[in-house]
């Protein structure tokens, strides 16, 4: 599965799996279902083409994806479903203005070429983009395969220590340590310069906390301040 890399306003960067063609396709037609429900329930209650079942059902049908999208936070009734999302390539929610540029050229990709146009160019596309997402700098990712972590994945770590070393961990809590294990990953799967300047910075800072010499600072001694609080959270 391709992913895109997203980073957060602290400079650390998540990998979300980008939704699947076939998954955008199947929360279309969740959505196309609801709507010709819709319809089908206003053309029972208003005559058919007169002005007001014109305005009810064309009007509301035709603005359906930029409204949901824009209530919701980037998702429609069928993405909320398929657990898809539309952000921007900055990982933030797009705003009314990105929405309305997807929503515009959405005749392009889906309406006019019955979804042809946009299926190929999301196949072409290194982060699964159809015209729309392109030009509004956005992207649709799957919810169900981020690399969020929870409390559970840290206490998957492997710890020797009985004893605690640092016992003023009790300080931190499940959200510092999350953002410690998270930045140490980071660091060792990619070590740029980035990402070692933010976990220098995040160093000193637990140093600075646990009232510890930062000259000693490094990578082992973060991780057994990590352990030692796991095993607080075991007792």
């Amino acid at each position: 599965m391709k992913t895109i890399e997203i980073a957060t306003a602290h400079n650390i960067i998540f990998n979300y799996g980008l939704a699947s063609v076939m998954q955008r396709i199947v929360a279309y037609g969740i959505d196309l279902g609801i709507m010709l429900i819709y319809a089908t329930i206003v053309s029972i209650i208003i005559t058919p083409s007169t002005p007001l079942w014109m305005m009810c059902v064309f009007l509301v049908l035709m603005l359906y994806h930029f409204l949901m999208e824009s209530l919701n936070r980037g998702q429609s009734i069928g993405k909320m479903i398929l657990k898809i999302r539309v952000v921007t390539l900055r990982g933030k929610t797009p705003t009314a203005q990105d929405l309305f540029i997807r929503w515009i050229f959405r005749m392009i990709d889906i309406t006019f070429t019955v979804g042809t146009l946009g299926i190929i160019n999301i196949l072409a596309s290194e982060k699964h983009q159809r015209i729309g997402d392109l030009m509004a700098r956005t992207t649709v990712i799957s919810l169900k395969n981020s690399n969020h972590l929870k409390l559970e994945g840290i206490l998957k770590l492997n710890s020797q220590t009985k004893e605690l070393q640092y016992p003023g961990v009790r300080m931190f809590n499940d959200k510092d340590m999350i953002l410690l294990k998270q930045t140490l990953d980071r660091a060792s799967r990619f070590p740029t310069n980035e990402n070692k300047s933010f976990l220098k910075k995040l160093g000193v800072r637990i140093f600075e906390d646990l009232g510890l010499d930062v000259s000693n600072l490094s990578a082992k001694v973060l991780r057994d301040i990590l352990n030692d609080y796991i095993l607080t959270t075991r007792k």
